[in-house]
C-alpha cells in the first residue's frame, strides 16, 4: 500500500528538504541479523565494524562508554546500519529497545551546518539523546521518538 505524503503532518521544518541517507536498526544478534537481511532482502555484503570508538561520547549530556558493534551495507541509495549494543549501560539504543529486542531505531541525515541543524531540532523540542565524534565526524541522535517513533541522527558532512 502506498500512502500519499503529507508534509502538513510533520512539525514545522522536520526533515523537509533533507535526504535520508541511512536507516539504523538495533539488533540483539549482529551475525543473525546480517544473515536475515541477506537471505530475505538480498542486502549485503555487510562491512562489520567490531569495535566502534566514539570520542566525546555523551548520553543525555553525561559522559558514557557505550560499546557497540556495527555492520553496514548499501541498499540502493540508503545505507542499512545494524547495531548491537555489547554492554549494559543506559544508551539511546536502550531508550527505544530493551536488551534482547530490536527494530528501526533511527534515520540519518547529513548536513554541512551541524550546529544549526542540531539547534533546529532542539528548537522543535527534540533533545540530544546521544552525541559524539566518530573518525573526526560529529553526530547527534535527536530524540524525535515521541513524534516519529524513532530518532533522527544528524551527521556532519565531511568537508572534502
Amino acid at each position: 500500500m502506498v500512502a500519499e505524503h503529507n508534509d502538513a503532518s510533520l512539525p514545522d521544518g522536520l526533515i523537509r528538504g533533507q535526504t535520508i541517507t541511512q536507516m539504523g536498526y538495533v539488533v540483539p544478534d549482529l551475525a543473525a541479523a546480517m544473515a536475515r537481511w541477506t537471505e530475505v532482502l538480498g542486502v549485503g555484503p555487510f562491512t562489520v565494524l567490531p569495535e566502534i570508538v566514539i570520542d566525546q561520547a555523551l548520553y543525555r549530556g553525561a559522559p558514557t562508554q557505550v560499546e557497540i558493534e556495527v555492520a553496514t551495507a548499501e541498499a540502493g541509495s540508503v545505507q542499512v546500519e545494524l547495531i548491537e549494543q555489547k554492554n549494559p549501560v543506559p544508551s539511546c539504543y536502550r531508550d527505544l529497545f530493551e536488551a534482547g529486542r530490536g527494530g528501526l531505531h533511527h534515520v540519518a541525515v547529513h548536513t554541512a551546518d551541524y550546529d544549526a541543524e542540531v539547534s533546529r531540532y532542539q528548537d522543535m523540542g527534540f533533545p540530544v539523546a546521544f552525541s559524539g565524534v566518530y573518525q573526526g565526524i560529529r553526530f547527534a541522535y535527536m530524540d524525535t521518538s515521541p513524534s516519529l517513533g524513532i530518532m533522527v541522527e544528524v551527521v556532519e558532512s565531511r568537508a572534502d
